[in-house]
């Protein structure tokens, strides 16, 4: 909270994106530590003991130095060690605009107080990365030649009120300016970001938190309202939307799955409607950064208007034109230009508050899927989706697709940092001056230091390393003799653009850059870590426990959901996890993701995620749930989108080893899942087997931790319909009615393509194999509106599922799918 570090990320504010009247969208930043109150914990100043000992002599130097400071004391005759230290510390106590020092015979202790009185300082812990060197000209030696402070000590729990009756911010990130009120009645979206410690040198892998607690709310207008009964929403497609110019449609994850867009100044819709009650009238569209203006006429006058450019940013938003009577009203929105920019009309709604939130009868069947891979997950505080969940009314068996894109903890083994090095060579002459400029064109810094009585040219080095070590964003430098290294603390070649300079008034002495820039900086390629203990990163761990947690609370079940896709795996052959193609062509699909394969080496990964995930659901109270979600050999010779693999994904050099191991022979060379297995009975025999030995050895080694646990297979048949595909992908010896306590299916393909009686024979798929309905679950999805997708859902219920799982909670709410859902004709019509 109180850290002195230039903000790399936006952590000393809480960012506030607010849209004044009449204006365009602001992003303003609170300065949080003026609205904190130090509640446990306390400042101690950062320090340094530094002990003298030898022979003194007259006429010889002693001193100790900072960058900017240094304090010398000339020996006189009589002099002891001890006179020596105190007459140092008096003359830091003096003159130091930045610490202050006590003596205790030969031991001087050195405080970073930031210029503070020592008794009173508030500098904390933000003193532990200041350094100081020492020097002597004679017999007398300090302990160390160069020590960095420690032992500060800041409040550790802050309590932070604001005030949005009378907030203000400024409008730059870093603080400066003045501050100006922010109009809290038209606040989008609010964030604070954290930051880890600064490393003093090296990048290494570190964890840190935040705890945010004992939240409270207090003053007027605490009521939350939604849309009451009286309240209507009027989709794009309704008939009574009166367009005017041109327009396009596009179907997906928009309020009644679909929404129109205008790029035309000048083209509007309009609607005419009849209240019976007083409303706030909302427009649905869509900020994106090609947005337009839009403008609002309400019974023929002017009600505002809309700036939808936010650039870099794709948000769907209800805003609110105004509040008005009951009667006829006639709302036009109009295009208002740029002409070329992009209005998106999603719907009209008419909301009649209402502070009491619905209550929707429990549906012990049906359950929503969530995926940690969208927003509508990663970015929601967990305890909220699982209050979503259990609010409306699915109180069956939740499933949760952990991902395949950020759960892991990263590794660029080739990433290197770009640095530049300066070499001083001589003798320093007193009292002259040695700069190093560096950092990006345009703004690079230079750094000037004088030089003191008995100072080296190591002496030199030594204090520019203390200096950029004491809390440098971009850099950090390292010293051997009179060689000083600095290193960009920025990935790979952008620490290239580092400039770099050195030169010195002195006569002979000189300071000799590397070169005009840094160099060696190489990007490299984040990878999974494979190795990382734990596999699951800290906020996948911290996420998934407070979810399953809270929808524990709620009495209601979850299982965890792994593919075989990791987003970073390495496809390399060194690295052996990847499914491979008969030419050695890894598997990369579009998710972008590599599917990984079965050997040992992918196995030992996987068994650690499956166990971490077990753990996590055992620390929340629940039974461990986990789920294979289509784990099994990739379904095509192409990745879905265009890009064609060599053939089938078998050929991996470990899976080749083992068939050839099995078999006598190597493995046939199949290009196609369009082939008759008949053809390949070998293959056929082992691919299997290759799937039921992996996710037997999982199960084993999850229950080695957590004996209860259970584990469920998901199985798509749309992506299994040749029957090439249905012999290698189901090891009907291992996954069993048995040994899975739920066979999951699924078949996205038949709902979009509205293939009902498809998609039934999805549902039976487990009857053949022993499965009873009790101890079967259907996936379905709900991304198109337009499918007979409830159909589906009805049933699965209707064959007595053990659950039936709609994927996924974000496509049902922004589709806006009614809740509970409708109850479906049970006869034929004839329409004409």
């Amino acid at each position: 909270m109180d850290s002195d570090l230039f903000a790399t990320v936006d952590w000393p504010s809480l960012r506030v994106w607010a849209t004044p009247t009449g204006g365009t969208e602001t992003i303003y930043w609170v300065p949080l530590l003026s609205h904190a109150t130090a509640i446990a914990g306390s400042y101690q100043c950062a320090y340094a003991n530094f002990t003298l000992s030898g022979t003194t002599a007259a006429g010889d130097y002693v001193g100790l130095a900072f960058f900017a400071e240094q304090y010398t004391y000339q020996v006189l005759s009589g002099d002891t060690l001890a006179t020596i230290i105190t007459n140092l510390a008096a003359a830091i106590n003096a003159e130091s605009s930045f610490i202050a020092a006590t003596a205790s015979g030969t031991t001087i202790t050195v405080y970073y107080t930031a210029g503070q009185p020592l008794g009173t300082s508030t500098a904390g812990a933000n003193g532990n990365n200041f350094g100081m060197y020492t020097f002597s000209t004679g017999a007398e030696t300090w302990d160390a030649a160069s020590k960095t402070f420690a032992g500060g000590t800041s409040p550790t729990q802050w309590q932070v009120t604001l005030d949005f009756g009378s907030l203000e911010g400024t409008l730059s990130p870093d603080l400066t300016g003045t501050l100006v009120s922010i109009p809290t009645n038209n606040i989008r979206k609010m964030r604070w970001t954290y930051a880890a410690a600064l490393q003093s040198g090296a990048y290494e892998r570190s964890e840190f938190e935040v705890v945010v607690s004992s939240w409270t709310v207090t003053g007027t207008n605490l009521g939350y309202s939604v849309a009451g009964t009286g309240s209507r929403r009027v989709e794009d497609d309704a008939l009574e939307m009166a367009y005017s110019g041109t327009w396009t449609v596009s179907r997906g994850n928009y309020s009644g799955g679909t929404i129109h867009d205008a790029s035309t100044t000048g083209a509007s819709v309009t609607f005419a409607y009849q209240a019976t009650l007083s409303h706030t009238l909302y427009v649905g569209t869509r900020y994106t950064g090609s947005g337009a203006t839009i403008s609002f006429h309400v019974d023929g006058a002017a009600a505002g208007s809309l700036n939808l450019l936010i650039p870099g940013e794709d948000v769907l938003l209800r805003w609110p034109v105004g509040i008005y009577g009951a009667g006829s009203h006639t709302i036009t929105v109009a295009h208002a230009g740029p002409g070329g920019a992009d209005f998106y009309f999603d719907f009209i709604e008419l909301a009649e508050p209402l502070t009491d939130l619905p209550t929707f009868p429990a549906e012990p069947q049906l359950t929503l899927a969530t995926d940690w891979d969208t927003e509508h997950s990663l970015a929601l505080a967990p305890e909220r989706t699982a209050w979503m969940i259990d609010s409306l009314g699915f109180t069956a068996r939740q499933n949760h697709y952990t991902g395949a894109l950020w759960f892991y903890e990263l590794v660029n083994p080739s990433n290197v940092y770009a640095t530049g090095t300066v070499t001083f060579t001589g003798t320093p002459a007193f009292s002259s001056n040695v700069s190093v400029t560096l950092g990006p064109t345009g703004s690079a810094l230079t750094l000037t230091k004088l030089v003191h009585e008995g100072m080296t040219a190591d002496m030199v080095a030594l204090a520019f390393a203390t200096e950029l070590n004491r809390g440098y964003t971009g850099v950090w430098a390292g010293v051997s003799g009179n060689v000083l290294t600095i290193q960009s603390r920025t990935v790979g070649s952008a620490g290239n653009a580092n400039t770099l300079a050195a030169s010195t008034t002195s006569g002979g002495f000189s300071a000799t850059g590397s070169g005009a820039a840094f160099t060696g900086g190489v990007d490299g390629t984040w990878l999974t870590d494979l190795t990382a203990s734990p596999r699951l990163n800290r906020a996948a761990r911290d996420w998934h426990a407070s979810f399953f947690a809270a929808l524990g609370g709620y009495e209601i079940v979850s299982t965890a959901s792994f593919s075989m896709e990791l987003g970073n795996g390495d496809p390399s052959a060194s690295a052996g996890i990847a499914q491979v193609g008969p030419a050695g062509d890894p598997i990369l699909l579009a998710t972008p993701s590599l599917q990984t394969n079965f050997s040992p080496t992918s196995l030992a990964f996987w068994q650690e995620v499956y166990a971490e995930m077990a753990g996590i659901q055992a620390t929340a109270g629940l039974t461990p749930f986990l789920q294979f979600g289509e784990v099994q050999w990739w379904y095509f010779p192409n990745n879905g989108a265009g890009t064609s693999f060599s053939g089938m994904p078998f050929y991996d050099a470990w899976n080749q080893s083992q068939f050839l191991a099995e078999f006598g022979t190597a493995m046939a060379v199949i290009t196609t899942n369009e082939v008759n297995p008949a053809s390949y009975p070998n293959e056929v025999s082992f691919l299997p087997g290759v799937i039921g030995n992996f996710t037997n050895a999982i199960m084993t080694f999850v229950r080695t931790s957590e004996a209860s646990c259970r584990f469920e297979v998901l199985y798509p048949t749309d992506t299994n319909q040749t029957t090439f595909n249905q012999a290698v992908n189901y090891p009907v010896t291992a996954w069993t009615p048995a040994a899975l306590a739920v066979l999951k299916t699924e078949s996205f393909g038949f709902t979009l393509e509205r293939n009902l009686d498809a998609a039934e024979g999805t549902m039976d798929f487990g009857t053949s194999l022993g499965f009873l309905a009790t101890q079967r679950s259907q996936l379905v999805g709900v991304s198109d509106s337009t499918t007979a997708w409830i159909k589906e859902v009805e049933s699965a219920e209707g064959k007595g599922f053990e659950s039936v799982v709609i994927f996924a909670l974000d496509q049902y709410c922004l589709i806006g799918y009614a809740t509970p859902l409708a109850e479906g004709l049970r006869r034929s019509l004839m329409m004409g």
